[in-house]
């Protein structure tokens, strides 16, 4: 695992910055890569309820469950990537 935090700052930088945007076409990709790299990355499921909050919201307002998309899918992602870790990490 990495300990730069330096490192941690600009890929937080560059997802949320893309969130709030709305280029979820570069927050993931930068989001998968902080997950494999930092040990606890869960910036990426924080960036998918920013994104859900700004950009999923009903006519009416309301929120229902489909309008979480995005964080059910960050989180789906993280776990992901935290078991894949585990996997590539028992196997070399």
């Amino acid at each position: 695992m990495i300990k730069n935090p330096a490192l941690r700052i600009i890929l937080d930088v560059i997802m949320f910055g893309s969130v709030l945007l709305g280029w979820w076409f570069i927050a993931i990709p930068v989001g998968i890569v902080g997950a494999w790299f930092f040990s606890s990355y869960v910036e990426i499921v924080i960036a998918g309820f920013i994104y859900d909050i700004l950009f999923s919201l009903n006519a009416d307002g309301h929120m229902g469950i489909f309008n979480y998309a995005y964080l059910i899918s960050s989180v789906i992602i993280l776990g992901i990537i935290s078991y894949l870790k585990n996997v590539v990490k028992n196997h070399t």
